[in-house]
């Protein structure tokens, strides 16, 4: 009879003890503690035995959300030769990457391998082990779910992992047997195929792989290499990169982790995204790229639930994998702050030619999150200023994401942790913000923080190789300080309204068209301070004179859109009732039926607004229930 430990956390939120040793019984028999949705909290060192049984292999079990958190002043490291086992799911089939990084390492603190640490979970106790074997033409297969009577034993193909090296700054294959170092992260293709995604969007797929990860939990403080040395082919995408991951069976708060005193290194984190719709392994078939995080304030009070994010804009890419032309899309708008168990990320550092730094991860950045948001998840106790612009070139062929903060804590110049620098990774046109007086030191940001003073011209730059048209919406103001935004040309001394400062979303927009050319002292954002009541936009028309019908569907947890006469849909948007954006789509076209996701969203009322050509617009109040 085997002696279980379950924790009967449904009275306590967590169970706390000094150290914790779990090894079997004095005749042998296996002992384990099984925690279900809840947190189990360690003071110091987490001490397991080797159970050696097949039935009960592991000596913790974390499962469904169930975390491992132990204390800021651990002394001695995890040991033993016993195991930790706790599930990740991912929506990608194997044509989509997925950037990881692994809460366990072998016994003996040897590198976690995917040969010894990951294996196919066959009940919630037990596992057989990973095939690493091409299915077809480099792909994975498993069952989608944890129906454990699905019998189809997992498979990743090896072809597609790899680590980031930091010194030649360019990626290393490491197959099933290539060892990753704690803090580290790697890239690894999903399994299966779906010829569609899930009908609703193209960031998530409908298949829905679990891995079981077993091995050591790590723990305390755990150092990786940085590249502050211009080394590299493409110094303006890829150099100063490490790629990282959460290390920890808990999640990782970011700010905490960036605002460290002993990782001022860190310069930005950047998030892959890809569209993944795309069934294909050549590079040229594929869509992706990197959204900027940053905590969006340079302390760790004062950061928001989310910090500040960009998404990612996707580009397509060459035969030999470099990054090529723009496609007009983009990634999906997620909060970043907290990186859950599994996740793996890109930091940057900058060129300071200071050689190999360090940067620490440490038990003081480790939270309890989960990952579904709760009904609390869009309201911030922090009270920020900020307007999002979305930045579209030509008839969508080029998109950037930009913010534009307003903190008295901030200055004119560059913040860490306050302004993100510009990825600069566009071939055609881009735009972005700048700060700094002398010409050669100007930095080009894409999240820029600063004081607002109601007399300032923020200059704003465009790149531009071919004529075409470049459009600027605003759209998201939170608790901003002026009337109107606009978008100021020095050069014809004309103004474009942005957007004025209403959560009833409006959508005054500058529209100009410019020839080739590069404009680093002619655009600015310039403000209207309040005099008069804008008396609104008579060309708007609501959903019930319209041939678009919006319905929530909180069954299936979806925003329905009927689009009865197939008008062409230029933007879908989606705003919570503080007005900000927490869905978007361009260029949606002219479907008979959308459905937008919902799952992801608190329970609330939340203005759908639809714009058609000829600049129809709709709007419609709708309900969720989550």
């Amino acid at each position: 009879m085997a002696n279980i430990y379950r924790l009967l956390l449904l009275l306590l939120p967590f169970t706390l003890t000094a150290q914790l040793t779990v090894k079997p019984s004095e005749n042998g028999d296996p002992t384990f503690i099984y925690v279900k949705n809840y947190l189990l909290f360690v003071e110091q060192e987490v001490e397991l035995y080797n159970n050696n049984s097949t039935e009960i292999p592991s000596s913790i079990y974390l499962r469904e959300g169930a975390q491992l958190l132990q204390g800021r002043n651990q002394v001695n490291d995890n040991a033993g030769d016993g195991l930790l086992s706790l599930y990740q799911d991912t929506r990608s089939d194997s044509y989509d990457y997925n950037y990881w990084g692994s809460p366990v390492r072998g016994i003996l603190n040897t590198n976690f391998t995917h040969l010894a640490n990951m294996v196919d979970p066959t009940d919630t106790l037990t596992a057989r082990n990973v095939m690493y074997e091409n299915v077809g033409w480099y792909n994975g297969q498993g069952r989608s779910g944890l129906d454990y009577s699905v019998d189809v034993q997992l498979k990743i193909s090896p072809r597609w992992l790899y680590l980031w090296n930091v010194n030649s700054q360019f990626w290393q294959h490491i197959g099933a047997t290539g060892g990753v170092p704690p803090g580290y992260g790697f890239t690894m293709k999903g399994t299966n195929e779906t010829t569609v995604a899930d009908g609703t969007t193209p960031y998530v797929d409908a298949n829905n792989q679990y891995y079981e990860l077993r091995g050591i939990p790590n723990s305390g403080n755990i150092s990786i290499d940085v590249q502050t040395d211009e080394v590299g082919v493409n110094p303006e995408t890829y150099t100063n990169a490490t790629l990282a991951g959460n290390p920890y069976p808990s999640a990782l708060d970011l700010a905490a982790f960036f605002l460290d005193p002993d990782n001022q290194e860190i310069d930005k984190i950047m998030y892959w995204d890809e569209d993944r719709t795309v069934n294909s392994h050549y590079y040229i078939h594929n869509k992706g790229g990197y959204g900027t995080w940053i905590p969006g304030s340079n302390d760790l009070e004062s950061v928001s639930p989310t910090g500040d994010y960009t998404v990612a804009t996707f580009y397509n890419w060459t035969n030999g994998g470099t990054q090529g032309s723009s496609t007009g899309t983009y990634g999906e708008n997620l909060p970043r702050r907290y990186a859950p168990i599994g996740q793996g990320f890109m930091l940057t550092t900058p060129n300071t030619n200071e050689g190999i730094q360090t940067v620490t991860f440490k038990n003081s950045h480790r939270v309890y999150k989960k990952e579904h948001p709760d009904s609390s998840f869009f309201r911030s106790p922090v009270e920020e200023s900020k307007v999002r612009f979305h930045v579209i070139f030509n008839r969508y062929s080029h998109f950037r994401d930009m913010l534009l903060k307003f903190s008295d804590n901030a200055t004119r110049g560059f913040d860490r942790g306050m302004d993100a620098r510009h990825p600069m990774d566009a071939v055609n046109q881009d735009a972005y913000f700048v700060v700094g007086d002398d010409l050669e030191e100007k930095t080009p940001l894409v999240i820029q923080s600063r004081p607002f003073n109601p007399e300032d011209a923020i200059p704003i730059n465009f790149k531009i190789q071919v004529q075409g048209s470049v459009r600027i919406r605003a759209v998201e103001e939170l608790n901003v300080p002026y009337e109107k935004i606009f978008l100021y040309d020095r050069e014809t001394r004309r103004r474009y309204e942005i957007k004025g400062n209403s959560v009833s979303v409006d959508v005054a927009t500058a529209q100009l068209t410019l020839p080739a050319g590069d404009y680093t002292d002619r655009f600015y954002i310039v403000f209207e301070m309040p005099e008069e009541e804008d008396p609104g936009h008579p060309d708007e028309r609501r959903s019930s004179d319209s041939n678009l019908d919006i319905a929530q569907d909180n069954i299936r947890k979806v925003m329905k859109v009927r689009n009865t006469k197939l008008e062409n849909i230029n933007e879908i948007n989606l705003y919570d009732t503080a007005g900000r954006l927490v869905y978007f789509r361009y260029n949606a076209g002219e479907q008979l039926d959308y459905e937008i996701p919902t799952h992801n969203l608190s329970t609330g009322i939340y203005t759908a607004v639809l714009i058609t050509d000829q600049t129809n617009k709709v709007i419609k109040k709708i309900r969720v229930l989550n």
